[in-house]
């Protein structure tokens, strides 16, 4: 998720103090479960096409998109220095022709284009609101490289949060809030007033809104393999939807609180994190700083892709880290990330709830 430091003016203003911090988390195991340290706000986490490694962006501090190899936990640079690409191998807005020297990246997809080669999507909060995009070449390899394909600048007030993009090349990004007035908009939005929409963009016609996807704060967005239909997390609606395309029409909907990412586990459900804690909770741990994890409690819910059934996996509160933000099963382990503190988490599977 992604909240300006207006909440932080906010949460100072009215002097709440509900949620302890994690003073110098180590990085030892706790119960069983291996954090990953080092890192700056690894919000979201996407899989490489080898099968076995993991994609993050940091959104915060030095930024940057990286390569976790899973082999031995180590992390490893996908971006070389950046680069403009020819006209012709640009896939965003023709009008996009320069490439940004950081990257605060919050949401990640990556698909497979018709073309046969692998997109990789950014959503940017660094120098301007956008979808940037990279291909990534030796995919299958050990050390694959996100060379820069361009960009899509968001209009004025967006706000984006979340990308899922579609083989033909065009994309669906979450709108939270006009960023012009977040502040206004996260009051609005926890008294039940829609705030934000999902955007699909094409190169030929650029960002046009759905209106059928009005929502309070949507948050993560997941497209289903066959990209007829696709999954939104109403952060402060407390539902995951499952929407058609193209207009984004309400198929059906389940409660969970506060869903913020999703991604597809082996057996076909969806991941989905969400947060417990109370909205001051939330403010709380956006305020923090990167130094050390929050400890907002959070839950892995796994969502039947067709009934929309739930059934908890995980449920943590306290040490090694809260404020999941998105759980990505590589072989025999799911790894979490968090928009806040300075780590990725290992989890077992044996570790997880059984339904």
């Amino acid at each position: 998720m992604h909240l300006t430091v207006r909440l932080r003016w906010l949460f100072a203003l009215f002097g709440f103090s509900v949620l302890p911090l994690a003073a110098g988390t180590p990085c030892e195991p706790v119960d069983g479960i291996q954090s990953i340290c080092g890192l700056t706000a690894p919000e979201d986490l996407v899989p490489a096409p080898n099968g076995r490694d993991l994609i993050f962006g940091q959104m915060a501090g030095p930024g940057g998109l990286y390569l976790l190899d899973t082999r031995d936990d180590s992390v490893h640079s996908l971006l070389p220095e950046p680069v403009s690409a020819p006209p012709d191998e640009l896939w965003g807005d023709p009008q996009c022709l320069r490439p940004l020297p950081r990257l605060e990246a919050h949401g990640l997809d990556i698909r497979r284009r018709l073309d046969g080669r692998w997109q990789l999507l950014v959503v940017n909060h660094a120098e301007r609101e956008s979808v940037e995009f990279f291909e990534l070449q030796n995919p299958l390899g050990d050390r694959p490289r996100a060379h820069w394909r361009g960009c899509a600048e968001g209009p004025p007030a967006a706000n984006f949060n979340d990308v899922a993009g579609l083989s033909d090349g065009s994309l669906l990004v979450t709108h939270m809030a006009d960023r012009r007035w977040q502040l206004v908009n996260a009051v609005l939005a926890a008294l039940g007033r829609d705030t934000g929409f999902v955007y699909r963009w094409t190169r030929e016609a650029g960002f046009t809104p759905l209106p059928a996807t009005r929502a309070r704060h949507p948050n993560g967005i997941l497209l289903a393999p066959d990209e007829q239909t696709f999954y939104l997390n109403v952060y402060l609606g407390n539902v995951v939807q499952h929407r058609a395309l193209p207009g984004g029409e309400l198929l059906a909907e389940v409660p969970v609180p506060k869903p913020d990412n999703a991604s597809w586990a082996e057996d076909g459900r969806l991941l989905v994190a969400s947060h417990e804690g109370t909205l001051w909770q939330v403010f709380r741990s956006l305020s923090q700083g990167h130094q050390r994890p929050s400890e907002l409690p959070f839950s892995i819910v796994a969502l039947d892709s067709v009934t929309l059934e739930p059934a908890t996996l995980l449920q943590r509160s306290g040490p090694p880290m809260g404020a999941g933000t998105v759980a990505l099963q590589r072989g025999q382990s799911l790894y979490i990330g968090s928009y806040v503190g300075d780590r990725i988490l290992r989890v077992p599977l044996s570790l997880l709830q059984r339904p």
